[in-house]
């Protein structure tokens, strides 16, 4: 008697209507049953798909596999992502050491104590939206007048760029990120970003001014250290990472606590909860959902399976982070969970670089949100809310009364 084999799953897996906020049920069902399986993704072609927490941490650091987009086979979502990630010529998509060498000039520029300089102007810049929110009445859609303006305008300052182009970067990096756009439309989308960040680079030589990019210019492009391509294409992944990401993790992080009203109460009497209660919204949420995809360089194992060469790989960092293992009832949101461990941000030597830039801005969001509006309340239905199909999780509006 044959026995039929068992029907290899289709990447990506879609979340259930009914809960818009937590991974697709089908990462917890691989995890108990097959932790590495193999999936199908849209060419036909297959890939190794790891659902537990310390697996996604041991392939993510492996030097065997890579992060190298441009190698043949190399795994992704869609048509449109390995568009879009083929024409973003970046640090993160090289592999050690020329991605050490690239990453290490901008270190100092993000780490904590350097972030923490911007607390005064995203405070203030907190301060103003939400002055600009209350004037305007409700209800307000807090993805435009709050979670896309305050990173928008914190990348144009540290990158010092005229603040009303923010409209033409949120133009631009929404047709990059959306998986609806055609390939097409997303190397486009990327190109114009490009060509904008190159006439940006050409001015500054004419003029170095005390800013990161003429920082950058005087320091390695001037010296010969980093081709004018090389710079392009660094500041075009600090303008993509620097808008999107966390302006997504506002409106969904919103959303969150007003289903959580507990959650939401103790935060607001309680504001020393804040930094743990984003970290606990970061490992909720893990909204990069299409990161993390790798090659592999050379045959490695783990977990009693044998990983060959040529074979790619998804390490989800949204399955790691609801490995209840290591977070116990992962799918209950709780300000008070030590979340430290996600790996919301990767792991390994591609973890974020604006990682800290990001807490810095959830923390001071919601802690200014909540103080400002304590009757915040949706005003939408759960089934009026439509979410994004982009390389990072996201809602299209978030209607908002107080």
């Amino acid at each position: 008697m044959s026995i039929d084999p068992p029907e290899i799953p289709v990447w990506p897996f879609a979340r259930k209507a009914d809960a818009p906020l937590i991974p697709p049920p089908q990462l917890a069902e691989l995890r108990s049953t097959c932790p590495i399986a193999q999936v199908e993704l849209w060419d036909g072609s297959y890939a190794w798909l790891a659902t537990r927490y310390h697996d996604v941490k041991a392939l993510l650091r492996n030097p065997g596999l890579s992060s190298d987009t441009s190698l043949d086979g190399f795994p992704q979502s869609s048509e449109t992502l390995k568009a879009a990630r083929g024409a973003q010529k970046t640090f993160q998509r090289l592999d050690p050491p020329q991605h050490d060498v690239l990453r290490r000039m901008l270190t100092k520029d993000f780490s904590v104590s350097q972030i923490a300089t911007l607390k005064p102007f995203i405070e203030a810049l907190v301060d103003h939206l939400l002055d600009q929110i209350e004037a305007a009445g409700h209800p307000v859609d807090l993805v435009t007048a709050l979670a896309e303006p305050l990173p928008a305008h914190v990348v144009c300052k540290i990158l010092a760029l005229p603040p009303d182009d923010f409209g033409f970067f949120l133009d631009r990096v929404g047709r990059f990120m959306a998986l609806s756009s055609t390939p097409e439309q997303a190397r486009t989308a990327a190109a114009d970003i490009a060509d904008y960040l190159a006439e940006v680079v050409t001015a500054r030589k004419e003029d170095l001014a005390d800013d990161l990019v003429s920082e950058l210019i005087r320091k390695y492009l001037i010296p010969g250290a980093l081709t004018e391509f090389e710079l392009v294409h660094m500041l075009h992944l600090l303008v993509i990472g620097g808008f999107d990401t966390t302006a997504n993790m506002i409106a969904l992080g919103t959303i969150l606590l007003l289903q959580n009203p507990g959650q939401m109460k103790d935060l607001r009497e309680d504001p020393g909860l804040i930094q743990g209660a984003v970290e606990e919204m970061l490992r909720y949420l893990s909204v990069a959902h299409h990161v993390a995809f790798r090659l592999a360089k050379a045959d490695i194992e783990i977990s009693d399976i044998c990983i060959h060469a040529g074979d790619g790989v998804i390490a989800p960092v949204s399955a790691a982070n609801h490995d209840p293992e290591v977070f116990p009832d992962p799918q209950a949101f709780d300000v008070r969970r030590d979340a430290r461990d996600h790996v919301a941000f990767g792991f390994g030597v591609h973890q974020c670089l604006g990682q800290h830039l990001a807490r810095l801005e959830l923390q001071v969001v919601f802690t200014k949100l909540l103080r400002r509006f304590p009757a915040l309340r949706m005003a939408a239905s759960p089934a009026d809310l439509h979410f994004k199909d982009s390389m990072i999780y996201g809602v299209e509006r978030c209607p908002v009364s107080w």
